[in-house]
């Protein structure tokens, strides 16, 4: 196979099959200026302008050193020359896809990132009859057979290419994928300001959802609704840290789902600070505000501090905050149990 030399600027280093296309980076210029080309391109000739089918990171480099051909092997997008050797329908693979076969091909033993399979899903999806027949094409190049990124990656490939960017940018991670996918779309559209502005794990995602999704159900009202008024959102112009961010929006909807027990929780912090000031004793109530007891938690490291403890304790007793606390519950009168519901675990929180 001859090699060709092509002025670099007459190709097309960023055509739809180049998916993972990238300006160079500092080692492969400095690999070009030191050693030059050590890897060919490869390139489909059409008795035209020749087309690009993998090398564009190279190409673009050399596009910079002035009189420098790139060097490429010619490919062909007419398959295999034993025809009695293709499957059928490997038979029929287009020409768009064959080419993304190709850049995939040359990308071997690279390491694809969540973002990156997805780019190429995208491709093969578009030139492919279904999802299960692009990732039965791509899929070999891009996982190893037990990966389940492949099974994720079939249900990203079902979302809103919108949302790719936000799987880039780290904002959402890809085992997300079948959570947001059993979004109706109204909801998933009101639900972008969050996605886009919070790095989600899937548990944390997984929460948000399960509280905004029952709180509706509850409600009868749609999740978009209900997540205007929950106050989730007028959170992120306020420049809170990414930690607090995440927390503050947390908590907005786990309130919006359970509003009478995280009304509860924020009494019973507060009269607890109020009891405890000063002393080392931890106070935290039942669980799930079930009995009218608490519990204290002292840690000592010395006789003295376990003295100083147990006075603390014993003037407690006597505290007016004392009896506000145990019957915490019962202040709002009827009505004011800790809300249960579907999915509901004994924190308020959703069952595993």
């Amino acid at each position: 196979m001859q090699p060709l030399f092509l002025h670099p600027r007459d190709l097309d280093i960023a055509a739809p099959h180049l998916f993972w296309a990238a300006p160079p980076d500092d080692a492969l210029l400095e690999s070009l200026a030191t050693l030059g080309q050590t890897t060919p391109a490869l390139v489909v000739e059409t008795g035209g302008r020749p087309i690009l089918a993998a090398g564009s990171r190279r190409a673009a480099a050399l596009r910079e050193r002035r009189g420098t051909a790139l060097c490429a092997l010619a490919v062909s997008l007419d398959g295999p020359p034993d025809a009695d050797e293709a499957d059928d329908r490997d038979a029929a693979i287009t020409p768009a896809v064959r080419l993304g076969l190709f850049y995939l091909a040359s990308n071997l033993g690279r390491t694809v990132t969540d973002a990156m399979a997805v780019a190429a899903g995208r491709y093969f999806a578009a030139e492919s009859s279904s999802i299960d027949d692009a990732l039965r094409l791509a899929g070999p190049y891009l996982f190893a057979p037990d990966d389940r990124r492949g099974r994720l990656l079939a249900q990203w490939l079902a979302l809103p290419p919108t949302l790719d960017a936000l799987l880039a940018s780290g904002h959402v991670p890809l085992g997300s994928a079948g959570l947001l996918a059993a979004l109706p779309p109204e909801t998933l559209d009101a639900l972008l300001p969050l996605l886009s502005s919070v790095r989600w794990s899937r548990g944390s995602l997984s929460g948000a959802l399960t509280w905004l999704g029952e709180a509706a159900r509850l409600a009868g009202e749609p999740a978009g609704v209900l997540l205007a008024r929950s106050g989730a959102t007028e959170l992120l112009g306020r420049g809170l840290s990414p930690n607090d961010l995440t927390a503050g929006v947390l908590a907005a909807l786990r309130r919006l789902r359970y509003p009478a027990l995280t009304t509860l929780e924020a009494r019973f912090t507060a009269l607890s600070r109020e009891l405890a000031r000063g002393s080392r004793v931890k106070v935290k109530p039942s669980q799930g505000f079930e009995s009218d007891a608490v519990t204290l938690e002292i840690t000592v490291k010395s006789p003295d501090e376990l003295a100083k403890a147990a006075a603390d304790i014993a003037a407690m007793a006597f505290s007016p905050v004392l009896p506000k606390l145990l019957t915490v519950a019962h202040d709002d009168g009827p009505g004011s149990e800790p809300d249960a519901g579907p999915g509901a675990g004994p924190d308020g929180g959703p069952t595993a």
